[in-house]
């Protein structure tokens, strides 16, 4: 009995340490785990054991799950120990005991170990975890043959080596610098854009049909040059009939070799480029190797129902970190979308994104997959195309439509009903 007491209390602490062991190799910092090592080859020494993390995980889960199964094994001797003759108050007995000691060492006390204390306890640990994993290795590889099942079976791309956890140690580092003002909020807000784009969709970020200048492929080379002109774009649309059918995009360099030339011998359909389609769904991050892949800056987006949703160009994606840019060819500047009057009102236009607007103004608009901008979410609140002067309110604030044409609306005068609270101009 002593020495089944005393398996059960050595495989409680292993229990304890592999799960805590689990958690941190999932919570660590790796910047504060460095600052813990402080050895001359800590950058090689780090990046060795990032590497390792996958089998590092798999040796502890078989360890983890060995000792507590004997914890279980133990409990059940202890049940026919105390009741030799009452088979079911030793299944009873085995269940409470071994429950009760899981619970506690496999659960609770490393979840917490793991979360608040990991850098700590893997500076200690990396040794031992080193030496697991080199006598593990025949049984890890035994075990990854099964690795590219599971993700075929869950949609993973096998190819995609993309670790969320680069990003989010990125942020982390972000948020503590910007405590001890290392970090100016402009940079700190191009940052966290340059990570938050890899999870943006094509959809988020393209200029919508509404705004999409094009022309037609019957166009001639007079109507082909005044549309650069007017519309101030280096690379335009070229559709048939109408933009659902958009057959490539006109480069203005394109037309430089046509100014000495008859117009007769100009056919727009022979200059055109093929188009890139994509799907709104596309991420950013997909859409930019692609764009780097063909050497191409413009997009067309699609629609589920295969019409044009939009165009997104590298413009489109740049401007998502770091702003509004002015195009070399634009002619003039757009209009401001936001637009501070006072302290508690504000003009908006209703292209605007509602999580640019939540962002400024510090406020929680709901956000839907049915509306990406301001005036979508006046289409949904009121259930209908509004007309000029229409409002509605949503908590303290009142949305008043301020122009808008037959199908769409163009601004909308943002209002905080009471004063009291965070102005809007702050």
């Amino acid at each position: 009995m002593q020495s089944a007491i005393i398996i059960a209390s050595v495989s409680c602490l292993l229990t304890c340490y592999f799960a805590a062991i689990q958690v941190a190799l999932r919570a660590y910092s790796k910047r504060k785990l460095g600052d813990l090592l402080k050895s001359a080859n800590t950058e090689t020494r780090l990046e060795s054991f990032s590497n390792r993390i996958p089998k590092m995980l798999m040796v502890t889960g078989i360890l983890r799950t060995a000792f507590s199964m004997i914890i279980l094994l133990a409990s059940f001797y202890f049940g026919q120990y105390e009741f030799p003759t009452d088979a079911q108050f030793q299944y009873v007995s085995a269940f409470i005991i071994g429950g009760i000691l899981l619970i506690i060492f496999n659960v609770a006390i490393p979840s917490s170990w793991g979360t608040y204390k990991p850098e700590w306890l893997l500076s200690w640990s990396i040794p031992i975890l080193s030496f697991l994993t080199f006598i593990f290795t025949p049984v890890i590889a035994i075990l990854s043959i099964f690795d590219p099942i599971v993700r075929r079976i869950s949609g993973v791309d096998l190819e995609k080596d993309y670790d969320p956890e680069i990003a989010e140690e990125v942020l982390s580092t972000i948020e503590q610098h910007d405590e001890s003002d290392t970090v100016d909020e402009e940079q700190k807000e191009m940052l966290e854009a340059i990570l938050d784009i890899s999870d943006t969709d094509a959809g988020e970020v393209m200029t919508p049909r509404t705004d999409v200048h094009g022309i037609s492929v019957s166009s001639t080379l007079e109507q082909a040059r005044d549309a650069i002109i007017t519309f101030g774009h280096s690379r335009i649309p070229v559709y048939q009939d109408n933009l659902d059918n958009i057959l490539g995009i006109l480069y203005a360099k394109d037309l430089i070799k046509y100014v000495d030339q008859s117009p007769s011998d100009f056919n727009l359909k022979n200059i055109i480029r093929d188009p890139l389609l994509i799907p709104e769904s596309k991420t950013v991050r997909d859409l930019l190797a692609e764009f780097k892949a063909q050497k191409i800056h413009l997009a067309i987006v699609i629609d589920e129902y295969g019409g044009t949703a939009g165009i997104v160009t590298v413009e489109d994606i740049v401007e998502e970190i770091i702003g509004d840019i002015q195009d070399e060819y634009e002619l003039e500047e757009e209009p401001q979308q936001i637009i501070i009057l006072d302290s508690n009102t504000a003009n908006i236009d209703a292209r605007t994104h509602i999580d640019d607007i939540n962002d400024q103004f510090d406020i929680e608009l709901p956000e839907d997959e049915d509306y990406d901008t301001i005036g979508g979410y006046v289409f949904s609140s009121l259930g209908h195309i509004p007309n000029v002067g229409e409002q509605f309110d949503f908590e303290n604030l009142r949305f008043t439509v301020t122009a808008a044409e037959r199908t769409k609306v163009l601004s909308i005068r943002l209002e905080r009903l009471t004063p009291d609270t965070k102005p809007l101009d702050q």
